[in-house]
């Protein structure tokens, strides 16, 4: 298999030509970054990607060195980034969730019939014995990839990480997306959108702590706008409650 990513024409799949496509064994994909509403649809021609060219760079460059058995991935939109996941890495299983009543089409069409492959929608990221069934029974236990593109809160994100971190593989690397939107322009106004919300980057500084304080991770690397936690491979047994184990000299981490 290769992870070359080609890049054809995007009239060649009926859309504008200033559309940026590609393709990938086959596959063809759209990426469509505009804001949600404006969003095309995946249909049978090609899959919808909401993923900038650098963040599809990243993947092709992580898929040359790492071969995971299960991948499982938060938030399907329009079903892109579970194809492309599934086409690069080729693994045995792969499991995606999101929050939208309504399934794409165009990706119940492509797991159909496909040995291992799993899509849930209508279930949210926080919903644990959901998580705990898919990680023990549709990835058999084997989960080495995790990718997190669903709400990019603080909350639901951190919730999320509680309930997958301990099923994750020793070894096994969980990739939060779209860390840094508390950061934009966009969001400095007290009138403007999450304005409320707590940044997304408290959960970077809480699992730094971490890392620090406990063998639990390997490593924290950040990439753009995502960032890539390595379990450690002799991480053993992870307690329930394992945000406990950070040692903080008794000090608080406020809120950002």
């Amino acid at each position: 298999m290769t992870a070359d990513l080609e890049r054809p024409h995007a009239a060649e799949f009926g859309v504008p030509g200033r559309t940026r496509a590609f393709s990938l064994n086959g596959v063809n994909f759209i990426i469509d970054i505009s804001p949600g509403p404006a969003r095309r649809p995946s249909d049978s021609s090609a899959f919808t990607i909401v993923k900038a060219p650098e963040v599809l760079e990243f993947y092709r460059s992580l898929a040359r060195s790492v071969k995971p058995r299960g991948i499982l991935e938060l938030g399907i939109f329009q079903g892109g980034s579970y194809v492309l996941l599934d086409q690069l890495f080729q693994p045995t299983t792969i499991a995606a969730l999101d929050i939208s009543q309504t399934p794409v089409p165009a990706l119940m069409s492509y797991v159909t019939g496909k040995e291992g492959r799993y899509v849930h929608f209508a279930s949210s990221q926080s919903d644990a014995p959901l998580i705990r069934r898919i990680v023990a029974e549709e990835c058999r236990g084997e989960l080495d990839l995790v990718v997190d593109d669903a709400s990019h809160l603080y909350d639901l994100s951190r919730q999320s990480f509680e309930i997958i971190f301990p099923l994750l593989a020793p070894g096994g690397y969980y990739i939060v997306e779209d860390w840094k939107w508390a950061h934009q322009k966009l969001y400095q106004n007290d009138n403007g959108p999450r304005f409320a919300r707590p940044a997304l980057t408290n959960l970077l500084f809480e699992l730094t702590l971490l890392l620090g304080s406990t063998n639990l991770i390997e490593s924290i690397k950040i990439s753009g706008g995502l960032f890539v936690v390595k379990k450690a491979a002799n991480a053993g047994s992870i307690p329930a409650d394992f945000w406990r184990l950070i040692a903080n000299r008794g000090r608080q981490l406020s809120l950002v």
